[in-house]
């Protein structure tokens, strides 16, 4: 009996680590660079910080973090293959995706215009949307967004020890991995971005520089997106 249980002790290791731990170390390394790359998302939390404080921020960056560990989620169950594979499907997503990147854009140009046509000199602070609000449309800003999936399909595979077993776990817990990394940094984009906010929250000029910028961006992502092929291999 004591036999049985040490041989069944390394099978037990690889069920609760499953992951190869060099790989795990390359891993770390490189998602610490896609992290730090500027997007959709981090433009979101940082505008949010700016223009409603550090508690948008932080519920914006929940929204996203939860998006993350749902896509790793399909990619594990093998929706993401799925989706990536079919034309239909991946056109449908990725046309929702950009026309929703290109609301929010076109709405923060709006504001920038309405901003400027205003003769404030002290304008008032932006009243912040209702927490639900911020949420979901932090949730809806990545689950919309096909690269996120393809990013699933391309990158994370490439860290997982087949020789291992249990690819599907590997690959969620990979995943899991960098939405936490990405909530660390989004949460320290959040917190210092709400610091300045109150240079934007009083300046007409600079609040409608960020609102320019910000809807500027937000359709270059749009566009971009559109462009996205479903190759992942």
């Amino acid at each position: 009996m004591i036999g049985a249980g040490l041989s069944s002790f390394p099978f037990l290791v690889r069920c609760m680590m499953p992951l190869d731990p060099h790989l795990l170390q390359l891993y770390l390394v490189a998602a610490t660079v896609l992290v730090l790359a500027p997007g959709p998302d981090s433009l979101l939390v940082l505008s949010r910080g700016l223009m409603e404080g550090r508690r948008a921020g932080w519920i914006a960056t929940a929204g996203i973090t939860l998006g993350n560990v749902v896509q790793a989620l399909l990619a594990a169950a093998g929706v993401s293959a799925v989706i990536a594979t079919s034309p239909a499907l991946f056109d449908v997503l990725r046309y929702a995706g950009a026309g929703y990147l290109a609301w929010i854009g076109g709405r923060a140009l709006w504001a920038a215009v309405q901003t400027q046509r205003s003769g404030d000199l002290a304008p008032a602070a932006v009243a912040p949307a209702r927490a639900g609000v911020v949420f979901l449309n932090a949730l809806l800003t990545n689950m919309l967004n096909p690269k996120v999936i393809l990013f699933y399909l391309a990158f994370v595979p490439q860290f997982v020890a087949p020789e291992r077993g249990q690819v599907a776990l590997q690959t969620f817990l990979l995943g899991c991995i960098l939405a936490g990394m990405g909530c660390v940094y989004l949460m320290g984009v959040a917190a210092l971005s709400a610091g300045a906010a109150r240079a934007f929250l009083t300046s007409r000029t600079m609040r409608t520089a960020l609102d320019g910028v910000a809807g500027v961006l937000f359709l270059g992502f749009a566009v971009r997106l559109l462009l996205t092929e479903r190759k992942f291999t």
